[in-house]
């Protein structure tokens, strides 16, 4: 792509070359924008200047047919950016060559301002997580901040899996649920709560229990999976039908003071059973030893960074390490995970394993 102010006919644009993506048209009259837009107005230089995260960064800029885009795209080259492209024939030859328009406003600059200002992000990640489909499997402790930050950040679907229902032991940590949602399925409570939260989400939730015999076809047609369950068996069974279908899985847990996190491409690293070739004798539970509910807070917190990680795909994402926290003494480790040469997950992938 030219580093210099030029202008693009439609069939010569790659959306996710660029990293922000302006529309300069005013008004409302049309109700459709290039996937990835902000409005901004034309006039607001200093604005445009704020959105662009580099003055090499790729930028196209796009009104209603191609005039006032090529001028503005003159004017940001002058102050020294080399990336702006103008959308030659505007949006109306946008429109009428067919390409992709999504219903305006979907991707505004007002919610997700920060993270298309975002260096890693920007636009066109701010469009992938727009565009990402996740299973989160667990609305508990872990469960509740990762959906809460996936709403937040707009992702595009996000499925829910849990079997549960809410209980009164479970509100020092299950910050998704109130009082009210006593008694309620967890899947309903959670999906009125990202309603509440960001209603252009779309997100179903399913009230079972996530299984060796349905985990693959629940993990089907998504991109990541967000592993918040809190017993072996769950963990096994994501980790098997993520590998058997091809998606890559973020995984966590929480335990008194401590948690640990950790990410899994199975076909590209190591995966949970390396992690764990044997499992303990006995699995002890919050409900057994406690939990502070805070510890939940963190490593679900983190979990949602790595998803949004793995979804925008940042190279430093977390693949081969396994990240533990002790609140008692505010301690973070990083682990390499070796990748066990016993392990039967993704050995088809041509990746040798470690000795």
């Amino acid at each position: 792509m030219s580093r210099s102010a030029t202008e693009f006919p439609p069939s010569e644009i790659d959306l996710d070359g660029f990293e922000t993506i302006i529309d300069l048209r005013e008004g409302n009259a049309d109700a459709t924008q290039i996937p990835g837009s902000v409005r901004v107005a034309r006039s607001d230089l200093d604005r445009m200047e704020r959105m662009i995260p580099r003055h090499d960064a790729p930028v196209l800029i796009y009104c209603s047919i191609g005039e006032i885009s090529r001028v503005t795209a003159a004017d940001l080259a002058e102050r020294g950016y080399t990336g702006i492209v103008s959308l030659l024939g505007g949006f109306r030859r946008w429109r009428s060559d067919g390409r992709r328009v999504t219903p305006a406003g979907e991707t505004t600059v007002d919610r997700y301002d920060r993270h298309i200002r975002l260096t890693g992000i920007g636009a066109k990640g701010q469009r992938r997580i727009r565009e990402a489909r996740v299973l989160v499997v667990g609305a508990g402790g872990l469960g509740s901040p990762v959906i809460q930050y996936l709403a937040g950040a707009g992702i595009g679907t996000m499925k829910i899996v849990d079997d549960d229902r809410v209980d009164t032991t479970n509100l020092h940590r299950q910050v998704l649920f109130g009082e009210e949602d006593i008694g309620r399925a967890k899947t309903d409570a959670a999906r009125d709560a990202v309603h509440r939260l960001n209603p252009r989400v779309t997100v179903h939730g399913i009230s079972t229990r996530l299984d060796a015999g349905n985990a693959a076809d629940l993990i089907a047609g998504f991109d990541l999976v967000v592993d918040a369950s809190d017993n072996f068996e769950t963990r096994l069974a994501v980790n098997d039908a993520s590998a058997s279908v091809g998606v890559p899985f973020i995984h966590g847990a929480a335990l008194r003071w401590e948690g640990m996190l950790a990410a899994f491409e199975p076909h590209i690293g190591p995966c949970y059973r390396c992690l764990f070739p044997v499992l303990p004798r006995g699995e002890e539970a919050c409900s057994d030893v406690g939990v502070l509910g805070a510890v939940t807070g963190v490593i679900g917190s983190l979990m949602a960074v790595e998803a949004i990680k793995h979804i925008v795909g940042t190279p430093d994402r977390l693949i081969d390490r396994l990240v533990t926290y002790d609140a008692r003494s505010a301690t973070f480790a990083s682990l390499h995970i070796v990748r066990s040469a016993e392990c039967p997950i993704g050995h088809d992938a041509g990746v040798p394993p470690s000795r």
